[in-house]
């Protein structure tokens, strides 16, 4: 009976580590994805624009992928550096102070819709038009998604899916 429960543990122990080790295996390699390419993105930012310093870099993927490269400049500045997957599409760059804060973004998504839970905003592009997206639970309980232009502050659209 005693040999019969230890085969029984050492299965169980077994398929856990089993367990453990696959899903840091496959979590590494999503985020090795999500991070690809930023490296390359930020080489390409700094060539178009006189960045002193990265402070951070995002992925956005809309219709087609963007890196968003935030950083500082001489003056100490902050800018954002939208840097498109295809090397085809130009890169353009804003100085923060040019658009409207994330704060702001929220504010704007507020008037026109009720968030009862804000889970993000982060900066996005379409075209090129460079815009905030903010991420948020409505009234309903539903998972939404609304985008603000960066310069104008007007909401261009809504998504609940």
């Amino acid at each position: 009976m005693k040999r019969i429960v230890w085969i029984i543990s050492s299965a169980a122990a077994l398929v856990l580590l089993i367990g453990i080790i696959s899903f840091s295996w496959i979590y590494q390699i999503a985020m090795g994805q999500k991070e690809q390419g930023h490296e390359a993105a930020i080489e390409r930012a700094k060539k178009q624009v006189a960045l002193e310093q990265v402070e951070q870099v995002e992925t956005f993927v809309g219709k087609e992928k963007q890196f968003i490269v935030e950083g500082k400049d001489k003056q100490n500045d902050t800018i954002y550096v939208w840097v498109p997957a295809s090397k085809t599409e130009k890169v353009i760059a804003k100085k923060a102070k040019e658009g409207i804060t994330s704060n702001q973004a929220v504010q704007a998504v507020q008037k026109e819709n009720t968030i009862s839970k804000l889970k993000g905003v982060k900066l996005a592009r379409e075209g090129d038009v460079l815009l905030w997206e903010v991420t948020y639970l409505n009234e309903n309980n539903q998972y939404s998604f609304s985008y603000v232009d960066f310069t104008t502050g007007r909401v261009e659209k809504n998504l609940t899916p």
